[in-house]
């Protein structure tokens, strides 16, 4: 066998498994797919009542009470009606950074200078 019969006999053998393995791979949704839960209609959204006290100055108003529900709702999967939003404060952390304590600590840490 030339060189070149044995180039494409070993080129074409690997192009020939790497198409039998797209196939394979191809298939597998049909074998391992989980099966698709069925969505409950989404519990409706508690009613906020226009009797409330007015909100103080920085306070939370009724819509970013709602919006805060709404979020926590969508990213829990819980309904809305399931929870309750007992208070809402603006965060002191310094900077501005969506940290935790510790890796504040960490932060600050790094950046000063011990002599």
């Amino acid at each position: 066998m030339d060189q070149w019969s044995l180039t494409a006999l070993g080129m074409g053998t690997v192009f020939l498994t790497l198409i039998f393995l797209a196939l394979i791979v191809s298939l597998f949704p049909l074998f391992f797919r989980k099966p698709e839960k069925k969505r409950k209609d989404p519990a409706p959204l508690p009613s906020l009542s226009s009797q409330s006290a007015p909100a103080a100055a920085g306070a939370a108003g009724p819509e970013l009470v709602a919006v805060i529900a709404a979020a926590v709702a969508a990213a829990s999967g819980s309904a809305p009606g399931s929870f309750r939003i007992a208070s809402i404060a603006r965060s002191e952390s310094s900077g501005g950074f969506n940290t935790p304590a510790w890796g504040h600590a960490d932060r600050l840490g790094r950046t000063s200078f011990n002599s």
